[in-house]
Formats: structure tokens, C-alpha cells, sequence
């Protein structure tokens, strides 16, 4: 059944159902037009284009937690690891306290 057929049969059903009588060409126009409506239906109504630049929450955080990655993969390359507090951005005091690393401030990397 092509899709024309289909619209025929949908219309000649209510036509049936609300007792109307119609011939087979004024079936035939009104298919055809129901037919042309629908193809053009999300043109008329914009979702045609509504979707188009649509991207999803998860993509969007995927490409953050991506970015976030290369950055610091390139700050990794870019910097030498503390001698100080090897990495952690902690020491300890003359009390034995943690405290921030004065060498590095605290991240790890100079």
C-alpha cells in the first residue's frame, strides 16, 4: 500500500463514519491534498528545523569532562612535578599540621 492509498482509505472511513458520500475523484483530491498536508507538516510548523541544533546534556558534559582532560593533560606536560610535597600540595609543619605547599601553593606542580 503506497501512502496515497493509505490517506484514501483513512478518508473514506470518515466518510463512512459521518455518512457523507463522496466519489472517487473528490476522494482522490482530498487524499492528495491530506497527502501534500502531511508531507509538509513539520516545514508548516517548524520542526523541521526545531531539532536541528539540538544537542543533548550528555554530549554537552562529555565535551566538558574532554576539555577539561586535554587542559590538563597539557598543564601536566607543560609543568614539573614539586620536589616539595611530590604532587600532593600538602606538608607538614614544624608541628607536624598540614599545610599548603609554599613552594608549589598547593597544586602539586611548578
Amino acid at each position: 500500500m503506497n501512502s496515497l492509498e493509505y490517506w484514501k482509505e483513512c478518508i473514506s472511513i470518515a466518510a463512512d463514519d459521518c455518512c457523507l458520500a463522496i466519489t472517487d475523484e473528490q476522494l482522490n483530491e482530498l487524499a492528495g491534498s491530506v497527502q501534500g498536508g502531511h508531507e509538509n507538516f513539520d516545514m508548516a510548523f517548524g520542526y523541521d528545523v526545531a531539532d536541528r541544533n539540538w544537542e543533548s546534556d550528555e554530549s554537552k558534559e562529555l565535551k566538558r569532562i574532554k576539555r577539561e582532560q586535554e587542559s590538563r593533560r597539557v598543564w601536566i606536560a607543560s609543568t614539573k612535578p614539586c620536589r616539595v610535597c611530590t604532587t600532593t600540595g600538602v606538608v607538614r609543619d614544624g608541628l607536624g599540621r598540614d599545610m599548603t605547599c609554599p613552594r608549589c601553593n598547593g597544586v602539586g606542580r611548578i
